[in-house]
């Protein structure tokens, strides 16, 4: 292989992903606003940003364990080459 052919591995911990994700949020304080349309606003935001959390929770389980099978499936083909240039 020519040094610009050459393949480059990365790593993702999954467990540190999924702990992450998984880990209970934590609470900041929150000054309050006076006027009622601010605050109805603020709320709206909040449930819109909490809504898109949730999906970027999902997608990021979903990937890690796509991740998880990748790995299993090469190591599988991995260990079906061995075998093959062994005889």
């Amino acid at each position: 292989m020519a040094p610009d052919d050459e393949a480059h591995g990365f790593s993702i911990d999954i467990g540190k992903i999924l702990k992450d994700v998984t880990a209970p949020k934590r609470r900041t304080t929150r000054r309050r606003s006076t006027t009622s349309s601010s605050n109805d606003m603020d709320a709206a935001l909040r449930r819109a940003v909490r809504v898109e959390l949730a999906d970027v929770e999902r997608s990021l389980k979903l990937l890690a364990d796509e991740v998880v099978r990748l790995r299993k499936s090469n190591e599988a083909l991995a260990a079906q080459v061995a075998k093959l240039t062994k005889r």
